[in-house]
C-alpha cells in the first residue's frame, strides 16, 4: 500500500497545482486566489504536505452560489479553497488506479482517456447493431442526493488507504459557509465530485448490464441512455433502472425520462440524433449524417 508520503509528495502536490491553476476559479472561503497561492507557492505547497502528514488538515468551510438551469431550478456549487482544490486533485488522481480496475466499459465521464465523444459514438453503434428503441433518462438531482453512507461503505471497499477514507470524510462533511446546518456532500464544483459520483453509480452501471443483457447503457456521469431492440425491452428497461437507482436512494426525474425511437430523435450530451442522421456537439452544419 502506498504510504502517505508517497501519496503526498512534492511532485504529487506540484502537478495537482498546475491542474487547479489551469481550472481558474474564484477564491475559497480563505480569501487565497490563484495568484496569491502562486506567489508563495514552495511555502504553500510544504505547509500543506505537512499539514496532511501530521494530521492537522482541515478543510475550510465552502463557498456555495446558485446558478439558474433551464428549467427554472436552481443548481447548487460549491467552491473550495485553492489549498483544499489542490489535495482533492492529489486524492483523484491516486484513486483513478483503484477506480479504473473496477469502472465498466459503459461509464464514460471523467475518466482517464474517455470524452463525450467516445459516449456518442457507443450510441452510433447501437444504433448500427439496431438497437433502435432509447430509454433517455435523467437522474433527480444525482449528486446532491447521493447518501454519504452507503457512499462511504463504497469508498471504504475500494480504497485502502486510512488517511484518503478520512480526508473523503473530511470533504463530504465540510459545512458549508453560511448555511447553518448545511454540509458539503458530492457536491457540484468539487474536485473529486465525479470521481465520487462514478464510484457510486458504479453499482448502478451493474445492476443494469446483470438485468439487461441485450440492451446497451452508455453513461456519462448522471447522464445516461438505454439502448434496446425492441418497445417491449426498452419498457422493461425503464421498469429496472427505476427500481435500481431507488435501491441505491436515488431517483428518475420522470417529467424528463422518456421512451423514444431513433425515428422521432433525441439528444444526448449535446448530440442529436434523427433517424439515421446525428450531428456532434461540435459541429455547425448537417455533417455527421450517415
Amino acid at each position: 500500500m502506498d504510504t502517505p508520503e508517497a501519496i503526498f509528495s512534492i511532485h504529487a502536490l506540484r502537478r495537482a497545482w498546475q491542474w487547479v491553476r489551469r481550472g481558474g476559479a474564484m477564491a475559497g472561503t480563505d480569501g487565497v486566489t490563484l495568484e496569491r497561492f502562486n506567489n508563495a507557492l514552495d511555502s504553500e505547497l510544504n505547509r500543506l504536505r505537512h499539514h496532511l502528514l501530521t494530521g492537522v488538515y482541515q478543510p475550510y468551510p465552502v463557498r456555495r452560489f446558485f446558478i439558474k438551469k433551464a428549467s427554472g431550478k436552481q443548481r447548487p456549487i460549491s467552491v473550495w479553497t485553492v489549498r483544499d482544490r489542490v489535495v482533492q486533485r492529489v486524492v483523484h488522481d491516486f484513486l483513478a488506479v483503484p477506480f479504473e480496475k473496477i469502472f465498466l466499459e459503459c461509464s464514460y465521464g471523467f475518466r482517464p482517456g474517455r470524452s463525450t465523444g467516445e459516449a456518442v459514438e457507443a450510441v452510433i453503434r447501437a444504433r448500427e447493431s439496431g438497437l433502435l428503441w432509447v430509454l433517455d433518462a435523467d437522474i433527480t438531482d444525482c449528486f446532491g442526493s447521493i447518501p454519504l453512507q452507503p457512499l462511504q461503505g463504497q469508498i471504504a471497499r475500494v480504497v485502502e488507504s486510512p488517511l484518503l477514507n478520512h480526508l473523503i470524510d473530511l470533504w463530504l462533511h465540510t459545512p458549508v459557509a453560511g448555511r447553518r446546518g448545511e454540509i458539503a456532500g458530492v457536491s457540484q464544483g468539487g474536485v473529486i465530485s465525479p470521481q465520487l459520483a462514478n464510484l457510486y453509480l458504479h453499482r448502478f452501471d451493474e445492476m443494469l448490464i446483470a438485468a439487461l443483457p441485450r440492451s446497451v447503457l452508455v453513461r456519462f456521469a448522471d447522464d445516461f441512455v438505454l439502448l434496446s431492440g425492441s418497445e417491449e425491452l426498452a419498457v422493461w428497461s425503464l421498469d429496472v433502472a427505476r427500481r435500481s437507482l431507488e435501491n441505491l436512494y436515488l431517483r428518475l426525474n420522470m417529467r424528463k425520462t422518456r421512451i423514444v425511437t431513433f425515428e422521432e430523435g433525441f439528444t444526448f450530451l449535446g448530440a442529436t440524433f434523427k433517424g439515421r442522421w446525428h450531428r456532434l456537439p461540435t459541429q455547425k452544419g448537417e455533417e455527421g449524417e450517415s
